[in-house]
């Protein structure tokens, strides 16, 4: 697998056909337009200018439009929607279909004026309430609210803090007038209210003597009848728009119906959108456009076709090496390396030119994830949970590739755990202890190493593992160099640390292995010094004189404590390995304590625990594993992932036709 090679297409078309070969290459989905190399501040290209944008805004405007309706929609009538629910087929003539566009935007605007009426009657509710409250204190008197007496007689509607004393206010209006009363009315959480009725010769008198208690006159301005006819009528008021409120929501409700058609549009907006940015792209005149942009290199055939069916005149280019960092990136894996692009793109896309790291890595990852995890328990339900998923759910995109390199490692996981005889740790064993089959447990095959046992074995297999690795990093690094014409950094660096480590790896051995043959140290002691030449060769070739010998030394020091330090990473497969089968035989043993039930219930639930744990774990250092110890032996980043102007939903699924 490797990267797509690209191509680059240079058109210039009739301004006449511009949307219908916008819409055309959407449908096709293979080419990612660009930014022409034209500084239209250059008065040379006063004639160019770029595409209004009222286009892109009336689509985002729809967008909005079908999106909030969709909101709206979703709180009166939600979709049947669960975990495992599988979008919607239309084929591609349903979804650019201009009448059931038109009708669904129809459909939108129904429920947004419908929402718009709701809110404006819930509103005008709330007000009528707060009316209501208003009038509340005052329905115990049979007194018409725009009453004001006479002019002998004035009658004043008033009130006072809710904390006032009221008797002792009577008393001190009593005591300096005969000529005036007091009707009490209700009270809220704040306030008293009464009924000032004074002889007009007495107001001053009353007011001076009511002023010590906080009294104050209260407006009722436009109010007219008792209080409790207002309220009845409030009432009714109120139920009226109620009505008109729930058959709001029942409208609502009904066209709830018009689910599909509201995502299908959602969709076709989300395309237009789409298109209109990419037509800022492009270079307008009065009657002509200029378009610039990639295409993958097996999609010339099909373009070409698609391209002579249209008036314009247009040229398909190889990269040049200065347009290299230009170039997007598409991967071509097979359905084995594909999900591993999810890891990629989120470390960084390979520049175009580079090697495509996936089919490296996911051996490598496959290997180390199960080996950390270790369990086939764990490794069951991964797999089955896993493709389950896939075949309900049906998803696409990053979800499918990280549930499809999910189920790999699971599988992975179930290899190591045969080896290791783990089944949920430690569970098989302390179940037939309980129940009395067999106090001494023996898998259908004897396990072949266990973590905890067989400590010094797992960390050499660990550091073996990361050897492999390390120096498959190189031999890549090595095959690029060869590629690019760098033989002399490739024969003075990897192959000469492949020499040095090889050598010393062989010395020591002959050294310290009891019965080793003795040509074996000596081999050894040859590959280093070779290696140790051809680096110092190297340093002193590149610096052109004998000051590459200072280089050599820190060559040297920089090699032997970074690859020592590399190796040394990968005693994580150790550590996570004994660590996930440690807690899952903690989790056991503490269940087996009490009883069989306890046992099973304590175990379910420590080895869910546990099985949460192994995977965020084995996930991020596996990861670590590959972006730090593993890319940095080769891997060139920088490149931006390939993004075709193309018909990609979010609601419904399309079925290809010809066009």
């Amino acid at each position: 697998m490797a990267i797509v090679k690209m191509k680059r297409l240079r058109l210039i078309g009739l301004q006449g056909e511009r949307e219908r070969l916008l819409g055309r290459l959407q449908r096709l989905g293979c080419l990612e337009l660009r930014e022409p190399d034209i500084d239209l501040s250059d008065p040379a290209w006063s004639g160019l200018a770029k595409p209004g944008g009222a286009g892109l805004e009336s689509a985002q405007e729809q967008s909005l439009l079908l999106n909030h309706a969709m909101d709206v929609l979703r709180k009166y009538s939600p979709p049947k929607e669960g975990l495992f629910s599988q979008r919607p087929v239309v084929t591609e003539g349903e979804l650019f279909d201009e009448g059931g566009y038109a009708a669904g935007l129809d459909i939108a605007r129904q429920v947004m004026a419908l929402e718009q009426t709701l809110a404006a009657r819930m509103a005008e509710q709330s007000r009528l309430q707060t009316q209501k409250a208003f009038l509340e204190p005052w329905i115990c008197l049979d007194v018409p609210l725009e009453t004001e007496g006479t002019a002998t007689v004035p009658v004043h509607f008033c009130s006072v803090p809710f904390k006032t004393n009221f008797t002792a206010m009577e008393a001190a209006v009593g005591q300096v007038t005969e000529l005036a009363q007091l009707v009490r009315a209700g009270s809220d959480r704040e306030l008293q209210y009464y009924l000032l009725i004074c002889h007009s010769s007495a107001l001053s008198k009353c007011n001076e003597a009511m002023r010590p208690f906080g009294a104050s006159r209260v407006t009722l301005r436009g109010w007219t009848g008792t209080a409790a006819d207002n309220t009845a009528m409030l009432d009714n008021r109120v139920a009226a728009l109620e009505r008109e409120a729930d058959q709001c929501r029942t409208d609502m409700t009904a066209l709830g119906e018009k689910w599909d058609m509201l995502r299908r549009c959602a969709d076709r907006a989300a395309q237009e959108i789409d298109r209109e940015e990419n037509k800022a792209r492009l270079i307008d005149t009065d009657t002509a456009f200029l378009l610039d942009g990639w295409l993958p290199e097996n999609w010339e055939g099909e373009l070409s076709k698609l391209l002579d069916s249209f008036d314009c005149v247009w040229e398909m280019s190889e990269p040049t090496q200065e347009e290299y960092p230009q170039v997007p990136i598409k991967l071509k894996n097979n359905p084995v390396t594909r999900p591993f692009n999810v890891i990629t793109e989120m470390y960084s896309m390979p520049a175009y030119g580079s090697v495509d790291p996936n089919p490296l890595m996911a051996p490598f990852f496959i290997a180390f994830f199960g080996f950390m995890m270790n369990d086939i328990g764990y490794g069951l339900l991964m797999v089955l949970g896993t493709a389950f998923f896939l075949m309900k759910a049906k998803p696409r995109g990053g979800t499918r590739d990280m549930m499809a390199m999910f189920f790999m490692c699971g599988i992975s996981s179930i290899f190591w755990g045969c080896l290791t005889g783990s089944f949920f740790g430690d569970f098989l064993p302390k179940l037939f202890q309980l129940t009395g089959v067999s106090d001494d447990f023996v898998w259908f095959w004897p396990p072949l190493f266990t973590p905890i046992n067989d400590i010094i074995l797992v960390m050499v297999g660990s550091m073996i593992m990361g050897v492999i690795q390390v120096f498959t990093g190189m031999a890549v690094s090595m095959v690029e160099k060869f590629r690019h014409g760098q033989a002399l950094d490739a024969v003075t660096q990897e192959i000469a640390w492949w020499l040095i480590l090889g050598g010393a790896a062989a010395a020591i051995g002959g050294a310290a292995v009891e019965g080793a043959p003795a040509v074996l140290g000596t081999v050894g002691i040859v590959l280093l010094v070779v290696g140790l030449v051809l680096l110092l060769a190297g340093d002193i070739v590149r610096a052109k004189g004998l000051g590459g010998i200072v280089g050599f030394g820190g060559d040297i020091y920089n090699g032997i404590s970074g690859y020592f330090s590399d190796i040394l990473s990968y005693l994580r497969l150790m550590a996570l390995m004994m660590a996930g089968s440690i807690i899952a035989s903690v989790f056991n043993t503490l269940g087996a304590v009490f009883g069989l039930v306890p046992f099973i219930i304590v175990a379910i639930i420590g080895n869910a625990l546990c099985l949460v744990l192994n995977l965020l774990g084995c996930y991020v250092h596996t990861m670590r594993l590959q972006c730090l110890e593993f890319f940095g032996r080769f891997y060139q980043d920088g490149g931006k992932p390939f993004r075709p102007l193309a018909v990609e939903t979010k609601y419904v699924d399309i079925l290809k036709e010809e066009i």
